[in-house]
């Protein structure tokens, strides 16, 4: 027996690009048949081409291994909590530094 193959995904790269083009010019090309004003026509093709370009790059960044994404996550929350306790002792000697003044 040979090993499943994995699947490819149905838009990969400059094809996801493409779609999120071509969707963009048709939802502004029925805005614009419906007589809508054309800044309404302007803010929902930049909408669409920005939530298109966020998700390919979001998948371009996170991992494909579920493993990966998992260690990501972690990576995030240690790095968030980091910050966390960081920014408490700031505002905890920046409360000490104005009580000493008083």
């Amino acid at each position: 027996m040979s090993a499943p193959s994995q699947q490819q995904p149905r838009f990969s790269g400059g094809r996801r690009a493409v779609v999120g083009v071509v969707s963009g010019s048709a939802v502004g090309g029925a805005l614009t048949m419906a007589s809508a004003p054309w800044e309404a026509v302007v803010l929902t093709v930049l909408a669409t081409l920005v939530v298109s370009l966020l998700l390919g790059l979001a998948q371009i960044v996170m991992p494909e291994e579920s493993e990966h994404k998992r260690d990501l996550l972690l990576a995030w929350i240690r790095h968030r909590d980091r910050r966390a306790r960081v920014h408490e002792r700031q505002s905890a000697q920046r409360t000490r530094g104005t009580q000493s003044r008083r």
